[in-house]
């Protein structure tokens, strides 16, 4: 590809991707000064990443909460340790459904529990979940060709359903079956539309689900809600013990 292309086999059949691009460098110096520091800024970054992956180990080791798969952690190869931690939880572990969140969520574990008993969720092929906007996983979502959810490879102009990220449920035989085929299901651009793609092969039973937030907001009896720092889940979890909701309370 000549200078300022992409190759022809990224851009075939892809809209929207310009033929060439122009820069101007409107800092020059202080790019110049980040060419300059970047042997010391490497050199802190390892030592931030070895620090990390201590105190990591130090976690599992105390409380048995981390499982460690060989994958380069990046938001690329997300789905893949979504892969990883489905066969360890398969090989590992004894279990009727699986609930997949994020460690910024607040996740109401009490009342998963006692929704999957009220709607009597507990059965074989189960997806249950929420969209974004609606109450329906998200169904048409515009596949990008650019930006940071950039996907190349898969052909379609929309994903198939898939649910948001901050919390669903699924069943053993579900992970069953994404355990099995691990090695051979082919990973996309973020988790949650890989396993769009995946769940599409086998058509489970999408149960929907307004109380799964996909957004960072508080609702009285929400499921889960997103995007929240440890201090934030610490009070939301507070004002839960204190009163019952963890969005509103007049403390006693």
């Amino acid at each position: 590809a000549g200078e300022g292309l992409l190759p022809h086999e990224l851009t075939e059949g892809v809209e929207g991707i310009a033929g060439g691009f122009i820069y101007t460098i409107q800092e020059g110096d202080a790019l110049l000064k980040s060419l300059h520091t970047r042997p010391e800024r490497f050199t802190n970054h390892i030592q931030s990443l070895e620090k990390e992956d201590t105190l990591l180990k130090e976690e599992s080791s105390t409380y048995d909460d981390i499982v460690f798969v060989d994958v380069i952690d990046t938001y690329r190869n997300v789905p893949s340790k979504l892969l990883n931690f489905y066969r360890w939880t398969v090989e590992t572990t004894s279990f009727d459904l699986l609930l997949k969140t994020d460690d910024d969520c607040y996740i109401d574990l009490e009342a998963v529990f006692n929704r999957i008993i009220q709607k009597k969720l507990d059965r074989p092929n189960t997806w249950w979940g929420k969209s974004n906007a609606v109450f329906s996983f998200r169904l048409n979502w515009a596949v990008d060709r650019t930006g940071k959810w950039q996907e190349l490879e898969y052909p379609s102009p929309a994903y198939p359903a898939f649910a948001c990220g901050s919390g669903y449920v699924i069943s053993k035989d579900i992970v069953q079956w994404l355990a099995s085929n691990s090695e051979r299901l082919k990973t996309y651009q973020g988790e949650d539309v890989s396993m769009g793609i995946w769940m599409a092969a086998i058509g489970p039973k999408r149960y929907q689900d307004s109380l799964w937030l996909c957004e960072k907001t508080c609702e009285s009896g929400m499921l889960s809600s997103p995007q929240y720092s440890p201090q934030e889940l610490r009070e939301l979890w507070r004002v839960k013990e204190l009163c019952g909701d963890p969005c509103s309370c007049e403390e006693r």
